[in-house]
């Protein structure tokens, strides 16, 4: 029971920051096309995208897992300690 749920957290987490990556390429992309549409030239840079995932993004990612592991792991205790009807 341990070896699954410490999988299913690492696979939650893994999930949820890919999640927050994709989300920050979404996000430097549409900032760069509005910038180059306003000034006329695109900066954007795989270098800055990547540090602003590593400075930020990547704590969203491990919260969001983590707090769905939690989540699931209350649902299941709180069913194995209901009643049958």
């Amino acid at each position: 029971m341990l070896k699954n749920n410490l999988f299913s957290l690492v696979k939650l987490i893994l999930c949820c920051l890919t999640l927050f990556f994709i989300g920050d390429v979404i996000a430097e992309l549409l900032a760069s096309v509005i910038f180059y549409f306003k000034k006329g030239f695109f900066p954007f840079s795989w270098s800055d995208f990547f540090s602003s995932f590593f400075e930020s993004g990547y704590v969203g990612g491990l919260i969001l897992g983590f707090g769905i592991w939690i989540k699931i792991w209350l649902k299941e205790r709180k069913s194995q300690k209901a009643p049958p009807e």
